[in-house]
């Protein structure tokens, strides 16, 4: 009798449990749930920060670089436009049949950096600049050797053109 007893009221729970569901725990959230959120959020974040710092902007700066020494088959571009990137800045690289990798990378410049609103000035750097090309010439990517790192040409946008980017994107040209 207590067996028959303990069947149905397993049965009944069951039943009772396939049919509703458990109320959700608010405390509970799913890792995509976390990602959507923080992804939302980081894009409304640097959103506010471009537009901050596109209104500040006094002028954008392109420098091009060439990087000689062991630099090609070592994934050195992929990890250069990653830094770019990580760094804010804009432009391209690419291998050259020298075995040497070449590329322009463009910054921005703001009025606070700069002291002044006339943009006449070409020698100043951001940090961004002069951490990618400290980078460029000691780092690179692991299996890169860099015998040496050669910066020129630093153009300065003209005045009609002072607030508009040269490249939207870092990008590897093959």
């Amino acid at each position: 009798m207590k067996a028959i007893i303990y069947l149905s009221i397993g049965l009944l729970l069951i039943v009772y449990a396939s049919s509703t569901s458990p109320p959700r725990n608010p405390l509970a959230v799913t890792s995509s749930e976390i990602m959507s959120s923080t992804d939302e959020a980081d894009t409304k974040n640097n959103d506010a920060k471009r537009d901050h710092q596109e209104h500040n902007i006094t002028r954008y700066i392109t420098i091009k670089f060439e990087v000689f020494g062991r630099v090609q088959g070592v994934f050195f571009r992929k990890y250069t436009k990653a830094k770019a990137e990580e760094l804010g800045l804009t432009g391209w690289c690419r291998n050259t049949p020298r075995g040497t990798v070449q590329g322009e990378f463009e910054y921005a410049l703001s009025s606070a950096e700069t002291g002044t609103d006339n943009g006449n000035n070409t020698d100043e750097e951001s940090w961004e600049a002069i951490a990618f090309q400290r980078w460029l010439c000691r780092t690179g990517s692991p299996k890169s050797k860099i015998d040496e790192c050669t910066f020129s040409e630093k153009l300065s946008s003209s005045s009609s053109s002072a607030r508009t980017r040269k490249y939207d994107a870092f990008r590897v040209i093959r």
